[in-house]
Protein backbone atom coordinates (compact mmCIF):
# COMPACT_ATOMS: atom_id res chain seq x y z
CA UNK A 1 0.00 0.00 0.00
CA UNK A 2 1.23 3.48 -0.83
CA UNK A 3 0.86 6.18 1.81
CA UNK A 4 -1.20 9.20 0.78
CA UNK A 5 -1.84 12.66 2.14
CA UNK A 6 -5.61 12.89 2.67
CA UNK A 7 -6.21 16.48 3.69
CA UNK A 8 -4.94 19.50 5.51
CA UNK A 9 -6.33 21.69 8.25
CA UNK A 10 -4.86 25.17 8.52
CA UNK A 11 -4.28 26.59 11.99
CA UNK A 12 -4.78 30.34 11.73
CA UNK A 13 -3.74 32.72 14.52
CA UNK A 14 -6.50 35.11 15.58
CA UNK A 15 -6.35 38.26 17.68
CA UNK A 16 -9.99 37.77 18.74
CA UNK A 17 -11.08 34.15 18.27
CA UNK A 18 -14.77 34.99 18.88
CA UNK A 19 -14.73 37.66 16.15
CA UNK A 20 -12.98 35.27 13.77
CA UNK A 21 -15.49 32.53 14.56
CA UNK A 22 -18.31 34.95 13.73
CA UNK A 23 -16.69 35.74 10.35
CA UNK A 24 -16.21 32.10 9.35
CA UNK A 25 -19.67 31.13 10.62
CA UNK A 26 -21.70 34.08 9.33
CA UNK A 27 -19.85 34.85 6.09
CA UNK A 28 -18.55 31.46 4.96
CA UNK A 29 -21.11 29.18 6.60
CA UNK A 30 -18.74 27.15 8.79
CA UNK A 31 -20.14 25.42 11.88
CA UNK A 32 -18.39 25.51 15.22
CA UNK A 33 -17.31 22.00 16.16
CA UNK A 34 -15.47 22.94 19.37
CA UNK A 35 -14.13 25.89 21.33
CA UNK A 36 -11.94 26.17 24.40
CA UNK A 37 -11.89 29.00 26.92
CA UNK A 38 -14.15 31.91 27.76
CA UNK A 39 -13.54 34.02 25.78
CA UNK A 40 -12.41 31.30 23.37
CA UNK A 41 -8.70 30.86 22.74
CA UNK A 42 -9.24 27.96 20.33
CA UNK A 43 -11.96 27.03 17.85
CA UNK A 44 -12.40 24.16 15.42
CA UNK A 45 -14.67 25.03 12.48
CA UNK A 46 -16.00 22.78 9.75
CA UNK A 47 -17.89 23.18 6.48
CA UNK A 48 -18.35 19.99 4.47
CA UNK A 49 -14.86 18.48 4.19
CA UNK A 50 -13.07 21.73 5.03
CA UNK A 51 -11.77 22.41 8.52
CA UNK A 52 -10.07 25.47 10.00
CA UNK A 53 -8.61 25.92 13.47
CA UNK A 54 -8.39 29.37 15.03
CA UNK A 55 -5.83 29.88 17.80
CA UNK A 56 -5.57 33.01 19.95
CA UNK A 57 -2.49 35.11 19.31
CA UNK A 58 -2.04 38.69 20.56
CA UNK A 59 -0.15 39.66 17.39
CA UNK A 60 -1.11 37.19 14.68
CA UNK A 61 1.20 36.90 11.71
CA UNK A 62 -0.79 37.11 8.49
CA UNK A 63 -1.20 33.77 6.80
CA UNK A 64 -3.77 32.18 4.55
CA UNK A 65 -5.28 29.05 3.11
CA UNK A 66 -7.03 27.66 0.05
CA UNK A 67 -10.52 26.21 0.43
CA UNK A 68 -11.71 23.95 -2.38
CA UNK A 69 -15.43 24.16 -3.10
CA UNK A 70 -17.85 23.07 -5.77
CA UNK A 71 -19.84 25.85 -7.40
CA UNK A 72 -17.29 28.62 -6.88
CA UNK A 73 -19.41 31.13 -8.81
CA UNK A 74 -22.32 30.58 -6.40
CA UNK A 75 -20.03 30.80 -3.37
CA UNK A 76 -18.53 34.03 -4.71
CA UNK A 77 -21.99 35.54 -5.29
CA UNK A 78 -23.14 34.60 -1.78
CA UNK A 79 -20.06 36.05 -0.11
CA UNK A 80 -20.00 39.30 -2.08
CA UNK A 81 -23.77 39.70 -1.44
CA UNK A 82 -22.83 39.89 2.25
CA UNK A 83 -20.61 42.88 1.47
CA UNK A 84 -17.27 41.11 1.71
CA UNK A 85 -14.82 42.60 -0.78
CA UNK A 86 -12.57 40.37 -2.85
CA UNK A 87 -8.86 41.18 -2.83
CA UNK A 88 -8.31 39.05 -5.93
CA UNK A 89 -11.22 38.88 -8.38
CA UNK A 90 -12.88 35.62 -9.41
CA UNK A 91 -10.93 34.26 -12.36
CA UNK A 92 -9.75 31.09 -14.07
CA UNK A 93 -6.03 30.36 -14.10
CA UNK A 94 -4.01 28.43 -16.70
CA UNK A 95 -3.00 25.85 -14.09
CA UNK A 96 -6.61 24.70 -13.80
CA UNK A 97 -8.27 26.49 -10.91
CA UNK A 98 -11.03 29.09 -10.78
CA UNK A 99 -10.95 31.09 -7.59
CA UNK A 100 -11.09 34.38 -5.73
CA UNK A 101 -9.50 35.70 -2.55
CA UNK A 102 -10.97 37.45 0.47
CA UNK A 103 -9.45 38.52 3.78
CA UNK A 104 -10.73 37.52 7.21
CA UNK A 105 -10.80 39.84 10.23
CA UNK A 106 -7.08 39.28 10.91
CA UNK A 107 -6.04 39.88 7.30
CA UNK A 108 -5.50 36.20 6.46
CA UNK A 109 -5.98 35.70 2.75
CA UNK A 110 -8.54 33.01 2.10
CA UNK A 111 -8.60 31.72 -1.47
CA UNK A 112 -11.80 29.93 -2.40
CA UNK A 113 -11.96 27.94 -5.59
CA UNK A 114 -12.42 24.81 -7.57
CA UNK A 115 -10.67 22.91 -10.29
CA UNK A 116 -11.80 24.48 -13.57
CA UNK A 117 -13.24 22.49 -16.46
CA UNK A 118 -10.57 21.60 -19.03
CA UNK A 119 -12.16 23.78 -21.73
CA UNK A 120 -12.17 26.80 -19.37
CA UNK A 121 -8.40 26.67 -18.91
CA UNK A 122 -7.37 26.52 -22.56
Amino acid sequence: MTAMFLGARPNLPAKDVAASVAFYRDVLGFTVEATMGDPPSFALLKHGGAEIVLIADAQPAVSGCYIYVSGVDEVHAAITAKGVPTVVALQTYPWGTRDFVIEDVDGHRIAIGERAAAEATS
